[in-house]
């Protein structure tokens, strides 16, 4: 018997079309964002962007803008320090349970990541360096096999893609920072749940105080 495809529902799809657009920078921070207008721009009608618009502003991705409309919410000091403030909380502990379950799958796509993290270091590619900084991540959450974790994760990753394609322009400050993933996915491979916590909240807690310094000279 064949699987039965349901396609997803128009404010999905919506809602998923602006959040990208958001996220790779298509719509610029403090950009106006209007239901007519983005109605007109997916060729959609107004009900279905309402309530993907009305979603995303829930989340924090869009913030009111006067009377009328919405605006892409700016990338501010204050966010960045929030939303590392989490991941360091969320990063440790997974990285714990990953440290607990980890397996040759984390160990042959870890070191797969990593690879292609140098290479997109010596290669000065930043949209490449994002992809594998993201993939890196995502396989501690998923080594993990925390389901709450990876909830939570499921939105906030989507802040921390804007704040990073914002905030890095170049690679200069890249090198330390795969630097300290290598420690990080040793420490997971090798079982050890307690260098494994400390290794990931370090990073976090790093991560944070360039990345508000970043977004403080952006918004300035």
């Amino acid at each position: 018997m064949q699987r039965i495809d349901v396609p997803k529902p128009l404010p999905e799809l919506v809602y998923h079309a602006v959040l990208n657009a958001i996220c790779e920078g298509t719509l610029r921070p403090g950009e106006r964002v209007t239901q007519e207008g983005m109605a007109a721009r997916l060729d959609v009608s107004r009900l279905p962007v309402g309530q993907a618009l009305k979603r995303l502003e829930g989340e924090g991705f869009l913030c009111p803008a006067g009377r009328r409309g919405l605006r892409v919410a700016p990338l501010t000091r204050e966010l960045v320090r929030e939303l590392y403030g989490l991941r360091a909380g969320i990063d440790l502990v997974a990285a714990g349970e990953a440290a607990r379950r980890c397996d040759a799958h984390f160990r042959r796509e870890g070191q797969r990541i990593l690879e292609d993290g140098r290479s997109a270091l010596a290669a000065r590619d930043v949209p490449l360096l994002i992809s594998a900084d993201e993939e890196f991540h995502w396989l501690i959450y998923e080594t993990a096999a925390n389901a709450r974790i990876l909830e939570v994760m499921a939105t906030q990753w989507h802040h921390t893609r804007r704040v990073m394609l914002h905030v890095i322009d170049d690679v200069a400050n890249q090198e330390p920072i795969w630097d300290q993933h290598e420690r990080i996915y040793r420490a997971i491979a090798a079982g050890d749940a307690a260098a494994a916590e400390r290794l990931a909240r370090e990073h976090a807690d790093e991560a944070s105080g360039w990345l508000q310094q970043a977004a403080e000279r952006l918004s300035a």
